[in-house]
């Protein structure tokens, strides 16, 4: 009688013991998905370059925007434009560029130059890549609504390749669209219209240049 009640409480130990060790390996197991599902939105990736043919030549950045844009955010295309080239100096080997407050001298004294061919101004500036940035649309509210943020930027970008046989014509495009705030329902109390235009720039100018270098992007970027 002893030898059994002995024989069963063996077993139920061991029987026990393997439930502890059972629990503790999918505690672990478990935590080390949940530690892998964390490292990865936390991670970073990178997204290769779309157009390379920035490297080994020099370029100007070209911003426009249509008059009810320009006249509702003025500091739109000089910020763009000192962004975008500033952004592209630093992350492309490129052989030199115009900065963006050149660029916008330019286009100050020569009012003209929207009447100009691509070729023309990439001439006139030195340059043998012209990106050309079209805002076509750019707001920080839905029209109509001046009480909740709801940032959109979109443009097309293209590069114009002065020093080929067709000068005038875009070679490469791409699309850029973004938002900010992620999310409906906030409005002045919540960011103030300096935060709003910046956050909106800012991922504007990522999504314009990204495509031309090899960009180290975080996992969890949701723009």
């Amino acid at each position: 009688m002893n030898d059994d009640r002995l024989a069963l409480r063996v077993t139920l130990s061991l029987l026990l013991t393997g439930v502890v060790l059972l629990s503790q390996g999918c505690t672990i197991v478990g935590w080390g998905f949940m530690a892998y599902d964390e490292f990865k939105k936390s991670g970073t990736h990178i997204e290769e370059a779309v157009y390379t043919g920035l490297e080994d030549n020099n370029f100007a950045v070209l911003v426009t925007a249509d008059r009810m844009i320009q006249a509702t955010y003025p500091e739109v295309v000089p910020q763009m434009t000192v962004g975008v080239s500033s952004r592209l100096a630093e992350n492309v080997d490129a052989t030199g560029y115009v900065p963006g407050a050149a660029m916008l001298t330019y286009q100050y004294n020569h009012p003209g130059w929207a009447a100009r061919s691509y070729g023309e101004i990439a001439e006139e500036l030195g340059v043998e890549r012209l990106v050309v940035v079209d805002i076509q649309e750019f707001r920080l509210n839905d029209p109509g609504n001046q009480y909740i943020w709801d940032g959109v930027a979109a443009a097309t970008v293209g590069v114009v390749e002065a020093n080929s046989p067709f000068p005038d014509d875009i070679t490469h495009e791409h699309f850029v669209h973004v938002t900010f705030p992620d999310s409906g329902g906030y409005g002045p109390e919540d960011f103030s219209r300096v935060q709003v235009l910046s956050v909106l720039k800012s991922r504007f100018v990522d999504r314009t240049t990204w495509p031309f270098y090899d960009a180290e992007i975080g996992n969890d970027l949701n723009y």
